[in-house]
């Protein structure tokens, strides 16, 4: 019998079929890969747990959507460049291995000291140094006058100055010989305190100097403002190294004066060398978790659907140069602002990136800074910022729809979050507090010409405004509109709420004012006014006098709070702002008794706070 003529024969087009569904079913079934790195890896490992890489970097080159890097206890000098993008359903993580401690240090150790002259060592460092650490303590940029009271928002040590819109500035009680400074920077905060500016020195007298390349508005903008008297000091010249604990790098040489010359090379010095740990710039899915950052930080620049979730990020912005002392606007782009403002901490921009359960401390610039569209933070530690003073802050954001809530944000030279150009974003639930410690003309939370589109800011509490001049809790600004403001809390505050003129369709709702000078209020040029801004439900102890529609809020000296002197505004049961509201749909629709209660707290309603939970991390 021959059987040849009874095989079973396949049509061509069905084997095609059956192979590409084997392959299609092989993809989408590839097993997700978990590599692992070690301090004491190689990378010429396999990267298992056996056998873990060395770098962190390693992984980041050969990781795919769903892949997985475990990361062991130990520091790890790099700055990661993932080369992959994750997927919705299979992001590329980078994490820590069972609760260890993983940091990523932006700095190198220096060692091989020789000594220069008098007290001054000096190294070979071809990289530019931004800040020096001894110890993990942070060493001092060599300047004039030195820095002696070591509190980084006080210009008790700078010397007196009297700035001119020429670029002139004259420093009292300064005697130095003939272009001295020349190749020098000065830093001046002068006239009405808003902003600090800074200049390249082309020339220097006796007791004078001249930059004739100076930030905005270091100039012929409106000096009676910005200029005129004021303190400054002069950096970034190794004659300014003078003293213990100061350093200055130029020319591929780092000078540093040490406490004791016996120990420099035993000593840990550290040199910041690299802005970031983590670059992920126009990547997407890409997910960090419990990872510490220090003397660095991450950027999520024109990223997308990326997370930093977890961990800590210290020292994110080093002391930074810039040709204008205000975050910028360039219409239709809602990265410009951010993007091109030196200043950045934490860097997003992009859309739908997340930074959450995060502590983030100690900038020259922001904490974390905020363009793009529906980006968030939540649930963040942030405090310290602003050692520039600019329009830094702790929290800076331009752009659409982002969520900034549930954070505390605290410790600012000028405002603690700056939502400039922002628009359509929620503000909502954050603890912002001690802001104004060297400029003045602010507010806890600030904005400048800015449609808000419906901007909701709050359930915040905000407080403690220390400028010496205008000093106020939430500060919509000139041109602003469009911004709905209710169940705040605003205590010890010059002004708790103010509303520039000119001021449109600004809605202020439910909140709680205590211990300001001025409840509302609104400045504006002569001709400017306030329009269509509703004024419904607020309690306070000052009257509320700016608005042009007026509805039940109460003014009282003994509003029977709970425990004000320890920040516990809800109300006791007798107190008269019980049932005192009016129903504002989509306000107060959990209101409870006869109508809505007036002020910030519903009595017998949810006991909510304000404020991260988080604690602060060991460095």
């Amino acid at each position: 019998m021959n059987h040849k003529n009874n095989c079973f024969k396949l049509p061509k087009y069905l084997l095609i079929f059956l192979f590409g569904t084997i392959l299609l079913f092989a993809f989408h079934s590839r097993i997700n890969a978990q590599y692992y790195v070690s301090v004491n890896g190689s990378d010429e490992n396999v990267g298992s747990i056996q056998k873990p890489f060395k770098s962190i970097q390693k992984a980041a080159e050969i990781m795919v959507a769903g892949d997985t890097c475990f990361i062991r206890e130990g520091s790890y000098r790099e700055n990661v460049i993932p080369v992959n993008n994750g997927k919705q359903a299979a992001p590329v993580v980078f994490t820590n291995y069972n609760d260890e401690r993983v940091i990523i240090l932006g700095s190198e150790r220096i060692t091989d000291w020789k000594h220069h002259k008098g007290g001054i060592y000096k190294a070979f460092v071809p990289d530019i140094v931004t800040q020096l650490f001894v110890n993990r303590h942070r060493a001092f940029p060599a300047r004039y006058p030195d820095f002696i009271n070591g509190d980084m928002y006080s210009a008790s040590d700078w010397s007196q100055v009297i700035a001119y819109s020429n670029g002139k500035a004259v420093f009292q009680d300064m005697d130095k010989p003939e272009n001295y400074w020349k190749g020098a920077y000065c830093k001046i905060l002068t006239g009405h305190k808003w902003v600090a500016h800074i200049g390249e020195i082309s020339g220097s007298n006796s007791d004078s100097i001249q930059c004739d390349e100076r930030s905005v508005p270091w100039n012929d903008y409106n000096p009676g403002i910005y200029l005129g008297k004021g303190k400054g000091y002069i950096f970034k010249h190794l004659h300014a190294l003078d003293n213990v604990n100061e350093w200055h790098w130029q020319n591929d040489t780092l000078y540093y004066f040490p406490k004791n010359a016996a120990t420099i090379n035993s000593v840990i010095i550290e040199a910041r060398t690299r802005q970031y740990g983590f670059d992920c710039t126009n990547k997407s899915f890409i997910r960090i978790n419990n990872i510490h950052f220090v003397w660095s930080s991450v950027n999520f620049n024109a990223a997308a659907n990326c997370t930093l979730d977890g961990g800590s990020v210290w020292f994110p912005t080093p002391f930074f140069y810039y040709d204008n002392s205000w975050v910028r606007n360039k219409g239709g782009d809602e990265n410009y602002s951010i993007d091109h403002w030196d200043g950045k901490g934490v860097h997003i921009s992009g859309s739908n990136n997340i930074v959450r359960d995060c502590y983030v401390a100690y900038s020259w610039g922001d904490g974390v800074s905020i363009g793009g569209i529906h980006n968030k933070v939540k649930n963040c530690l942030i405090e310290n910022c602003n050692w520039s003073a600019t329009d830094a802050a702790a929290i800076s954001a331009t752009g659409f729809g982002h969520k900034i809530e549930g954070n505390t944000l605290r410790t600012a030279a000028r405002s603690i979050l700056v939502h400039r150009f922002c628009d359509s974003t929620d503000i909502r639930y954050n603890n912002l507090y001690n802001c104004g410690l060297m400029c003045d003309d602010l507010g806890l939370t600030y904005s400048y010409h800015t449609n808000g589109g419906k901007s909701e800011i709050a359930y915040n509490w905000v407080h403690d405004n220390h400028a010496s001049g205008t000093a106020s809790g939430i500060y919509l600004d000139n041109y602003d509109s469009n911004y709905v403001v209710h169940h705040n809390v605003v205590w010890n505050c010059a002004y708790a709420i103010q509303t520039n003129k000119p001021a449109v369709n600004h809605e202020i709702y439910n909140n709680t004012v205590w211990n300001c000078a001025n409840a509302l209020w609104a400045w504006g040029r002569e001709g400017t006014k306030v329009e269509n801004q509703s004024v419904f439900n607020n309690l306070s102890d000052k009257p509320l006098i700016i608005g042009t529609i007026f509805k039940t809020n109460l003014t009282t000296s003994n509003p029977l709070f709970i425990d004000p002197e320890n920040g516990n505004f809800r109300l006791h049961e007798d107190s008269p702002a019980i049932d005192f509201g009016t129903h504002i749909p989509g306000i107060t629709d959990d209101y409870m008794g006869k109508s809505p209660d007036a002020g910030s707290f519903e009595y017998g309603g949810n006991e909510r706070s304000a404020g991260s939970d988080i604690e602060i991390p060991d460095l």
